[in-house]
C-alpha cells in the first residue's frame, strides 16, 4: 500500500503546471521563430507557412505575429486561468499538450535543417 502511495507522489511530482505547460509553449514559438529566420537567412531555405511567407520579409509585423500576439494570448490565457480558479481540465491539457508536441516537432525538424545546411558543401 505504501509502495502505491509513493508511486502516485512521483507521477505528480513529475507533472508540470498549465503556467510551466504555457510558458514552455511560448518558448517553443521563439525557438520556432529564431531557427527560421536563420534558416532563411542561408538563402537555401524557404517558408514553408504559406501565411507567414509574406510577413517574414518586414520585422515589425514578424514581430508582432511571432512574438507580441503570442505573449499577449499566453498571458490572458493565464489570467482568465486564475480568475477562474480553474482545476486542471483534461481536455485544456490535452490542447496544449498538443501545441507542445506539434512545436517541437516544428523544431526538431529546423535541427534537421540545420543538419542539412551545415554539412552541404
Amino acid at each position: 500500500m505504501q509502495t502505491q502511495t509513493i508511486m502516485k507522489r512521483a507521477v505528480r511530482s513529475r507533472r508540470y503546471s498549465f503556467y510551466q505547460k504555457l510558458f514552455f509553449l511560448y518558448v517553443l514559438n521563439l525557438c520556432d521563430w529564431a531557427c527560421t529566420e536563420a534558416l532563411l537567412a542561408s538563402g537555401r531555405f524557404t517558408e514553408a507557412n504559406p501565411i507567414m511567407r509574406p510577413v517574414l520579409g518586414d520585422f515589425l509585423p514578424t514581430l508582432i505575429i511571432k512574438c507580441v500576439l503570442p505573449l499577449m494570448i499566453t498571458l490572458l490565457c493565464a489570467l482568465f486561468y486564475k480568475l477562474a480558479k480553474a482545476e486542471e481540465s483534461r481536455a485544456v491539457n490535452i490542447m496544449i499538450n498538443a501545441g507542445i508536441v506539434a512545436y517541437t516537432l516544428v523544431n526538431l525538424w529546423h535541427v534537421v535543417n540545420f543538419l542539412l545546411l551545415f554539412s552541404a558543401k
